[in-house]
Parts: structure tokens; C-alpha cells; sequence
């Protein structure tokens, strides 16, 4: 969680919900709070210390653009754009080939 100066909130503990448009899924949630009994395949998670993790695993043989939606209450929504892996790793196999 970041402030409007961009700083992380080290007191922020606010529950985030994880969601992803496009060839991808949602592996695994985490904040790094060893107490925590979230599942990892939690899709959401509280963040501790101000911090949430989520793990993309992208859809073999489907590879583009993956839209991973972060959302929380009283909070603006945000949404990232990823480029799945295998693309990009076809795309420097083509280039590299003779």
C-alpha cells in the first residue's frame, strides 16, 4: 500500500482482493506475515506491513497480455498489465534462430 507521495504505508493492513483478465491465473497470495492462515490460493489477502503479493501463472500456449485487477475498500482500484512469458520467449528464440 502506498501513500499519495508514493511511500509505503508500513501500518497499512487493508484486505486486497486479487482478480486477473486474460490467459493467466492466480497461483498463489501472500504478505509475508507468519502468522497469517490465508491460504495461498487465497485470492484475497490482508496486507501486512503495508505489503501483498500475488503469483500469475500464464495459460501455456496463450500467451499475451494479462490484466491483474488489485482492489480494496475505501481504496482506488488499480489494475496492471502483464505481458505473459512465453510470448517473449518465442519472440527471442525467432530472433536468435538462423
Amino acid at each position: 500500500m502506498i501513500d499519495e507521495e508514493g511511500q509505503t504505508v508500513p501500518t497499512a493492513s487493508n484486505n486486497i482482493l486479487f482478480s486477473v483478465e486474460g490467459p493467466g491465473e492466480i497461483v498463489a497470495t501472500d504478505n509475508r506475515d507468519p502468522t497469517s492462515f490465508t491460504p495461498f490460493p487465497s485470492r484475497d489477502r490482508e496486507a501486512f506491513n503495508g505489503l501483498a503479493l500475488v503469483i500469475i501463472r500464464g495459460i501455456p500456449n496463450k500467451a499475451r497480455e494479462i490484466k491483474v485487477r488489485i482492489e480494496s475498500e475505501s481504496l482506488n482500484a488499480t489494475t496492471v498489465n502483464v505481458q505473459s512469458l512465453d510470448e517473449l520467449l518465442s519472440i527471442r528464440i525467432k530472433k536468435g534462430a538462423q
